[in-house]
């Protein structure tokens, strides 16, 4: 039996129902683009609010990464 595989279609859905990434581009997909997003907020940081919603961000997208992963077709 194989496993379900995310889709971007999924992922976008998933990333625009997490609070910490509505500042930031999520439809379409593309991880890079939303990554690229987050680490210009770090880069613009001046407060702790700041600094502390990048950190949200970025565990957000590891969230995503770790269900990606969990997902991902095995080619092999």
């Amino acid at each position: 039996m194989s496993k379900p595989t995310l889709t971007e279609a999924d992922l976008t859905t998933i990333a625009e129902r997490v609070p910490a990434l509505d500042p930031f581009p999520t439809r379409p997909w593309n991880r890079e683009r939303l990554l690229a997003a987050v680490l210009d907020l770090y880069l613009k940081a001046k407060t702790n609010a700041d600094r502390e919603a990048f950190q949200r961000a970025l565990g957000a997208i590891q969230v995503l990464d770790a269900l990606i992963r969990l997902r991902a077709r095995d080619d092999e």
